[in-house]
Order: C-alpha cells, then structure tokens, then sequence
C-alpha cells in the first residue's frame, strides 16, 4: 500500500512540475498613459491601451485597442480610439504571413471613422537576447469617412513598417518604429508613424514606460495641421 502511495504522490509532483515548466500561450498587456499633445491639438489628458496575444504552433493572434478624450463641460475638443486585430502564420525560417484588420476615430486628423484591411508577409531579421529586429511589408484597401463637409474615400494602400528593440539591463528596453502607409489612389496622400519608447521594469507585473509618438499626413483635411506628436508616461501592467 506504501508503494501505490508514494507512486501517487511522485507522478502528482511530476505533473506540477511540467505545469510550471509549460510555457504560457497568452500574455496581456494594460497600458495607462498621461499625453501631451501638440500639433492640431494642445491639451493634456488621460489615455488608454491594451494588448492581447495568443500563440499556437504555427499562428498567432494579436488583438488591440486604445483611447484617448478630453472634454470641456459636455463638448468633446479631442478625441482618438482605436481597435484592431492581426493573425499571423508562421512561414518557413524566420519568415511570417499576415492579415490584419482594424478601425480608428482621429478627430486630431479629422477623420470621423477609417476601416482597413490588409496582407502581407514579415520576417525576423534579428531574434537574440540583446536585439530583436523585425520589418512587414504588404497591401490592402481603407474605407475613410472625414469629417462633415470632406468627401468620403476609399482607397487601395500599400504598407512598409519596421521595429527595433534592444535590452539595455535586466529590467530596460529602448524600441524604436516606423510606419510608412502610400495610397494607391493619390501618391500624395501617404502617412507616416513613428514611436520612440523606453521601457522599465518596476516589479514583476508593473513596468514604466515612456514613449514620443509622432504622426505625419501628407495630405490632411483642410484645417487640420501635417503633424501631430504625443509625448507620454505610462504605466504597464503585464499578466
């Protein structure tokens, strides 16, 4: 009886053991921001952000969203939210493919509701300890409503983004990306994105992040200013 016991207790162990070594397939990541803004809109306000993972064998699914708003008594002055979804599938290498669909509310650049949808293919150039460097590249088509008085569009649009991240410590990451979006329809209606980051540990859960976002539009509605940055300080809870 001694041995069926202890059998049971050993192959209990075993199994706590290869739960905890078993890698997680999910991650999430809250963000909360306090942003300064310049550009077509001086204000300060609160925004927020979140960032959900899943990983398979061979695909993974990204979904997101984010909002930022500011108002004076019962008018809105400022407003800008967003949402999206991306699956990958994992190619051969260190190559990936990709489709992705999203929608975003930008009274910054007066645009009342823009839907995309994209392809594309990406590859991990560098995936070490220290450096991780990764680019995309791929086409698709946006829906663009501006706001009263612009005519609506749509558009075929093609897409070039990079991003690097290097571990300076332990516990902090600088990352530094790049956007390029042309229009198919109107060569001088391309944008751009960009964001410069530093990223800190504070405990297992809690990060700091600090971040400079800058947006360009070559061709905005009338009114409305070419660029538009945010300079940010975040707090990041990882789960």
């Amino acid at each position: 009886m001694n041995w069926l016991i202890a059998a049971i207790l050993a192959l209990g162990a075993a199994s706590s053991v290869m739960a905890q070594e078993a890698p997680k397939k999910w991650k999430d990541t809250a963000e909360l921001s306090y942003v300064q803004t310049s550009g077509n809109s001086k204000t300060s306000t609160l925004s927020g952000k979140n960032l959900f993972n899943y990983d398979w064998e061979k695909a993974a699914l990204e979904l997101a969203a984010g909002g930022l708003g500011t108002s004076s008594g019962d008018t809105v002055t400022a407003e800008q939210y967003n949402v999206s979804e991306k699956v990958s599938l994992k190619l051969t290498g260190k190559n990936y493919a990709f489709e992705k669909t999203g929608w975003v509310k930008d009274r910054f650049a007066g645009i009342k509701d823009r839907y995309d949808a994209g392809l594309g293919l990406g590859r991990n150039f560098l995936d070490s300890a220290d450096d991780k460097l990764f680019a995309e590249a791929g086409g698709g088509y946006i829906w663009e409503d501006r706001l009263p008085g612009v005519k609506n569009q749509s558009f075929g649009t093609y897409r070039a983004y990079a991003k690097y991240i290097r571990t300076l410590s332990a516990s902090a990451n600088a990352s530094q990306d790049l956007e390029y979006l042309g229009n198919l329809k109107d060569s001088a209606g391309y944008r751009m994105n960009a964001e410069t980051a530093l990223v800190t540990s504070i405990s297992t859960h809690f990060s700091l992040k600090a971040a400079y976002q800058w947006k360009f539009v070559n061709a905005p509605s009338a009114g409305f200013k070419k660029t538009d940055t945010l300079t940010s300080v975040a707090i990041i809870v990882n789960y």
